[in-house]
C-alpha cells in the first residue's frame, strides 16, 4: 500500500501567506511584487486540480508520480513564505522607538540566512515559481468530473449477502440475541425504527445481521424481509430499485422515481418488515430523511438494521440506540482462529506452539477479518519451524491482497475527506497503544496547517475537535475516555488501524526507531532514544515534526544545538524531561508547538520571546520553573499556555494581559510581594476573555486594592472556562491584620460566568459565601476545602446540574440553607421536616457527596438521590439520618386528608439512597448503631466502610446480615 500524498492543505496554505499583509509588505519593500503575483497565480492553477489529483492517485500512477514530483517545490514554497512572514513579525516586535530601523533590522540582520539581501527574495521566488510552473506544465492526464472516483471504485467492496452458515460464526450468539431483542421490542414509538451495529471494520457486522435475519424468531415475527448491500453508493433510487428487486426476486425496468415509490409502496404498505441495509456509508442528513420517509407505510413494529463503521451515519439514522459491536473474547478468538489455522481445527498438542498462536490471536485484538486472514495463512506454515517467525518477522508484513484486513479497514480511509485523511495519518507518528490526549492531537494538526478556518468567527481549537470527532465516530480511534463532564478528552487507536496510519503515511512520516534510515521526503519524525538523534541529523533537514516520546534526560546541550541548528523548519518540537535550558531556541522560528513538560530548568531561555509564530508552549509539571520572560507578550501568536504542576513559579509578568490570543492558561499566580518589577497583578486576566477550559488562580496577596483587582480579572465575561480553582495563601506575619470584609470582597470580585462547570476554593476565610453562587446553574462540581470561617453555605440543592459535592476541613460550617430559608441556622429533625416537592427533588443529579472534618455542621438540605459514593468523615450524622427519614416522613404526610388530597401533586418517592453503590462512616462521634433497618433500604449497595466511630456497637444490630451480602463490608 502506498502513501497517501496530500498537498491541497499546503496550497491552501500558501495562497493565505500570498495573501497576508506581513508577506505583501516585505515583498513591496524589495520590489518583488511582480514575482510574488506570478507565484499566486502558479499556485492557484496547481490547486484548481490538486483535489481531483488526490483522489485519483491510489488508482493511477502517473497522477501519483506527479504529484511526487510537486511534494518538495510546494513544501519548499510554504516554508519561504512563512520565513518572510516571520522575519517581518519579528523586525516588527524588536524597536517600537525607530519605524525606520524596525523597517531594515529584517532585512539586512547577519542572523537572517534566509533573506540577507533585498533582491534574494525575488530570486528565491522565481526560482520555485518556475520549478512549480515546469511540474504544472507536465500534467497530461485529465483532471475533473468522474475521474476524481477512480481511486476508489477500483476497489470497490463485494456484494453481500443475507445467508451464512451459523457454525461459521464464532462468538457472537449473545450479540445476536440481544440484537433481535432491541428488533422484538414493541416499546419502541415509531412505527418503522431504525437500528444501526455499529463496528470497525473486519468485527463480523454483516455475520451478526445474517444470524439475526435468519433467526426462527425474527422470520415468524415480520411479514417480509428483505436484504440490500449499500456499500457507497446511497442514491436513493437505487435503493429503492435493490429493495423491490430483493423482496421480488425481479428486475426493475428502468421507470421515473413515481412509479418505484408507488411499487415501494404497494410492497410494504401496512406490512410489518424487516429491512438490512449492510454497510451504509452515507452520512448526508437530507439524503437519509429523503430515504426514510419512504418506508413509513410499513405497519407498527417494522425494523430497518443497518451495519456501519460510521457512528455518524447511526447517529444521524438511530430510533433506536446503536449497538455497538466489540472484538471476540479471547476464548472466541482462539476457537477462531484453531479452526483456520490447524488441521482440521484442533489445538496443537505442543503447547509451545499453543503458546505462540495465542500471542498472534491477541496481536488480532478480537477481529474475526483479522483472525481468519491470519489464520489462513498460517495453515499453509509448518507450525514447528515457522510459527515464530511469523509472529516476530512477518506479522507486521503481510501480503496487501483483498482479503487481508489493512485494505478492509482502508475502505474505511478512502471515505475520508483530505483534511481528515493527514489529521488520521499523522497519528502514526505514535506507538501502538498510546493513549492520545485530544488537546495534543489538535495542537500538532494546528501547528502543521492541517486545521483551516473558512470564516473569522470559527476557532481552530473548535474545527479540530469536529476532526476529531469524526475520526473517533468512523472507528478510527477508539476507547475514549470522558471527563467529569462527559466531554472526550482522549483516545487509543486500535492496532490495525494504527497499520493502516502507517501504511497511507509513507515515507512522509516515521518512527525512526523502527527503521534503520530515513528518506529525505520525510517530514515528520518521532523518536524513542537518543541514540539515534545522529542518524537523523545525517539524512534530513526538512523535518517539520520532531517528537521526543521517552523523557529528554541525558541529551548533551551540544546534541539540542544541533537539533536547533540542523532542523530550523520544524513546526512542531518536544523535548520534555530535558536537563537542559535552550537557549538556541531562537532558530526555530517557524515553531508552532514546543513541548517542554517536566524539565528540570529554573528560568525560560529569553530568547523564546523570538518564536513568532508559537501557538502552543507547554511547561506542565516543570516543578522549578520560578518565572516566565519578561517580555512573553511578544508571543502575538500564542493560545495555549500550560502551566500546571509548575509549583515554584512566583508571578505572571506584566504586560501578560497582552496575549489576547490565549485560549489556553492553566494557571495564574498573583504573590504575597512584589517579587519583580516586572510583576504583573490580576488585572492582566482582563482582556483574556476567550480562555478556555481550566484556570486556577493563587492569591497571595489581599487588600481594598485587590479587591479591585479581583473584579477587574472580569472571570464573568470569560463564557468558556468550564473548570475554575480559587487559591487564596496567607502571609503568616499578616494575615490576622486582612478583615473578613474584604476577604468577602475578594470572592465577590470573582464572579464567574453562568457556564461555569467546576468550582474549587481552597483556604478562603470568609465568613458568607458571595450570592453568585446560585447564579451558576450549569456547575456539575462543587469542592470548598479550608475555609475555615465558613459558617452557612446558601441552598446548594438550588443547582440543578450538580453531581459531585465536596466539603472538607470547613470547620466552622453550621448548616447548609434549604431552599426557601433565611440566613438563620435551621436546626432539621423529625418534629420540623417539611416533605415538599422541592425537598423531594433536593440535588435531583448528585452522584458522589464527601463531607471530611466538618464537626459542626448539622442541618442540610437531604441527598436522597446520591448514587455512586457517599463520605461522611469527622460530622454529625444527623444529615444521614435526616435523609433516611425521609421515605418514612412522606408516608406519614400522605396519610393525613391533606396529604391525600394533594397526592396528585407529589412525585413517587423511590427509597432514598436505594441507588448508592458506596458508603463510608467514618469518625462519626455520634453513631451508636445503625439506623434501624438502614442497610435493608441501600439495595444498590456495594461497598460498606465505617470506621473509628467509637460509640458505634454492632454486636446485635439487625443489619448484620444485609452486610455480609455486601462485596467489601468494613468494619474498624
Amino acid at each position: 500500500m502506498e502513501e497517501t500524498i496530500i498537498l491541497s492543505s499546503v496550497a491552501e496554505g500558501i495562497i493565505a501567506s500570498l495573501g497576508s499583509l506581513p508577506v505583501k509588505e516585505i515583498v513591496q519593500r524589495w520590489g518583488a511584487e511582480g514575482e510574488l503575483e506570478k507565484l499566486k497565480d502558479t499556485v492557484s492553477t496547481i490547486k484548481a486540480v490538486l483535489r481531483d489529483a488526490e483522489e485519483q492517485q491510489d488508482g493511477n500512477p502517473e497522477v501519483r508520480a506527479w504529484l511526487e514530483r510537486l511534494k518538495n517545490p510546494m513544501y519548499d514554497v510554504d516554508d519561504l513564505l512563512d520565513d518572510v512572514s516571520s522575519e517581518n513579525l519579528l523586525g516588527e516586535m524588536t524597536s517600537t522607538r525607530d519605524k525606520m530601523k524596525k523597517k531594515e533590522w529584517n532585512v539586512f540582520s547577519k542572523s537572517n540566512q534566509v533573506l540577507q539581501h533585498p533582491s534574494h527574495i525575488g530570486h528565491r521566488i522565481k526560482g520555485v515559481r518556475e520549478t512549480l510552473d515546469a511540474i504544472a506544465a507536465d500534467r497530461k492526464f485529465p483532471i475533473g468530473g468522474h475521474h476524481a472516483k477512480i481511486g476508489i471504485e477500483n476497489k470497490k467492496r463485494g456484494d453481500t449477502y443475507s445467508f451464512v452458515l451459523e457454525e461459521d460464526v464464532i462468538g457472537r450468539e449473545e450479540d445476536k440475541n440481544a440484537v433481535i431483542a432491541l428488533l422484538l421490542d414493541s416499546n419502541v414509538g415509531e412505527n418503522v425504527s431504525i437500528l444501526p451495529i455499529v463496528g470497525i471494520g473486519g468485527l463480523g457486522k454483516t455475520a451478526l445481521a445474517q444470524l439475526v435475519f435468519n433467526d426462527q424468531k425474527v422470520k415468524e415475527h415480520f411479514e417480509l424481509k428483505v436484504w440490500v448491500c449499500v456499500s457507497d453508493m446511497f442514491d436513493v433510487k437505487i435503493l429503492v430499485e435493490n429493495i423491490i428487486k430483493s423482496a421480488t426476486r425481479n428486475k426493475q425496468e428502468d421507470v421515473g422515481m413515481d412509479a418505484l415509490t408507488q411499487s415501494l409502496k404497494n410492497l410494504i404498505d401496512r406490512k410489518k418488515f424487516l429491512l438490512v441495509l449492510d454497510d451504509v456509508w452515507n452520512e448526508d442528513r437530507e439524503k437519509w430523511s429523503r430515504f426514510k420517509s419512504l418506508l413509513m407505510g410499513g405497519a407498527r413494529d417494522s425494523r430497518v438494521l443497518l451495519t456501519t463503521r460510521s457512528k455518524m451515519v447511526a447517529k444521524i439514522t438511530k430510533s433506536i440506540e446503536p449497538y455497538l459491536l466489540k472484538g471476540l473474547g479471547k476464548q472466541d478468538s482462539w476457537s477462531l482462529f484453531k479452526k483456520i489455522a490447524f488441521e482440521e481445527g484442533k489445538e496443537p498438542e505442543n503447547t509451545r506452539i499453543a503458546a505462540i498462536g495465542r500471542e498472534i490471536v491477541a496481536k488480532c485484538v478480537g477481529v474475526p477479518l483479522a483472525i481468519r486472514t491470519i489464520g489462513g495463512l498460517l495453515y499453509f506454515k509448518n507450525p514447528e519451524t515457522e510459527l515464530l517467525s511469523f509472529m516476530t518477522i512477518e506479522l507486521s508484513r503481510i501480503p496487501q491482497n483483498e482479503n487481508d484486513i489493512i485494505p478492509t479497514l482502508k475502505l474505511s480511509y478512502d471515505k475520508l475527506p483530505l483534511h481528515l485523511k493527514q489529521c488520521f495519518a499523522y497519528c502514526s507518528l505514535f506507538p501502538k497503544d498510546y493513549e492520545f490526549k485530544k488537546s495534543t492531537l489538535i495542537y500538532l494538526w494546528m501547528a502543521q496547517g492541517f486545521i483551516s478556518v473558512s470564516n473569522q468567527h470559527q476557532e481552530l481549537e473548535d474545527i479540530g475537535h469536529d476532526y476529531f470527532m469524526h475520526l473517533l465516530w468512523r472507528s478510527f480511534f477508539q476507547e475514549a475516555t470522558v471527563d467529569e463532564f462527559g466531554d472526550v478528552i482522549g483516545c487509543k487507536m486500535h492496532d490495525l488501524m494504527h497499520d493502516l496510519a502507517t501504511s497511507v503515511a509513507g515515507s512522509l512520516i516515521t518512527n525512526l526507531n523502527s527503521i534503520d534510515f530515513i528518506d529525505e521526503k520525510t517530514r515528520h519524525v518521532s523518536i524513542d532514544s537518543f541514540s539515534v538523534v545522529t542518524t537523523l541529523l545525517s539524512m534530513s533537514t526538512r523535518i517539520r515534526t520532531l517528537l521526543f516520546l521517552h523523557e529528554g534526560r541525558g541529551m548533551t546541550e551540544s546534541t539540542c544545538d544541533a537539533i536547533f541548528s540542523s532542523f530550523q523548519l520544524l513546526r512542531a518540537l518536544n523535548i520534555n524531561a530535558s536537563e537542559l535550558e535552550p537557549s538556541s531556541i531562537s532558530k526555530l522560528k517557524h515553531l508552532r508547538y514546543l513541548d517542554l513538560s517536566r524539565s528540570t530548568m529554573v528560568k525560560l531561555p529569553y530568547s523564546i520571546t523570538s518564536l513568532q509564530n508559537l501557538q502552543t508552549l507547554r511547561l506542565s509539571f516543570c516543578r522549578y520553573l520560578e518565572e516566565l520572560p519578561s517580555d512573553i507578550k511578544k508571543l502575538v501568536n500564542l493560545r495555549h499556555l500550560e502551566i500546571d504542576g509548575c509549583d515554584y513559579l512566583r508571578y505572571m509578568p506584566r504586560g501578560f494581559g497582552e496575549l489576547t490570543n490565549l485560549r489556553t492558561l492553566s494557571k495564574f499566580v498573583f504573590p504575597s510581594d512584589l517579587v519583580s518589577k516586572d510583576c504583573g497583578d490580576l488585572s492582566e486576566l482582563n482582556k483574556l476573555n476567550n480562555l478556555r477550559g481550566k484556570l486556577v488562580i493563587k492569591i497571595g496577596r489581599h487588600g481594598k486594592d485587590v479587591a479591585l483587582q479581583c473584579k477587574a480579572a472580569n472571570l464573568k465575561e470569560k463564557k468558556h472556562l468550564h473548570a475554575l480553582y480559587l487559591s487564596w495563601n496567607y502571609k503568616s506575619n499578616g494575615s490576622d491584620a486582612i478583615t473578613e470584609d474584604v476577604l468577602v470582597e475578594e470572592l465577590e470580585g470573582f464572579q464567574p460566568h453562568p457556564n461555569l462547570k467546576s468550582l474549587n476554593i481552597w483556604n478562603y476565610r470568609g465568613g458568607i459565601f458571595p450570592s453568585w453562587l446560585l447564579s451558576l446553574m450549569n456547575l456539575v462540581r462543587l469542592s470548598l476545602s479550608c475555609c475555615e470561617k465558613l459558617q452557612y453555605l446558601p441552598p446548594l440543592s438550588e443547582l440543578p446540574s450538580l453531581k459531585s459535592v465536596y466539603l472538607e476541613d470547613l470547620l466552622a460550617l453550621e448548616y447548609i440553607l434549604n431552599s426557601g430559608d433565611s440566613n438563620e441556622s435551621v436546626e432539621m429533625n423529625a418534629e420540623t421536616l417539611v416533605m415538599d416537592l422541592d425537598l423531594l427533588l433536593s440535588f435531583p443529579r448528585l452522584s458522589t457527596l464527601c463531607i471530611v472534618d466538618c464537626p459542626m455542621l448539622t442541618s442540610m438540605p437531604t441527598f436522597p438521590s446520591v448514587e455512586e459514593y457517599l463520605e461522611l468523615s469527622n460530622v454529625s450524622l444527623k444529615p444521614l439520618q435526616q435523609t433516611m427519614m425521609m421515605n418514612k416522613e412522606v408516608k406519614a404526610q400522605r396519610s393525613t386528608p391533606t396529604a391525600i388530597a394533594s397526592s396528585s401533586t407529589l412525585v413517587a418517592s423511590p427509597t432514598p439512597l436505594s441507588k448508592l453503590k458506596q458508603l463510608k462512616l467514618h469518625r462519626i462521634g455520634d453513631l451508636e448503631s445503625l439506623p434501624e433497618k438502614s442497610l435493608w433500604n441501600l439495595t444498590s449497595l456495594e461497598y460498606l466502610s465505617i470506621g473509628h466511630c467509637d460509640a458505634l456497637d454492632v454486636s446485635n444490630d439487625e443489619d448484620g446480615y444485609a452486610m455480609a451480602r455486601l462485596e467489601e463490608p468494613r468494619l474498624s
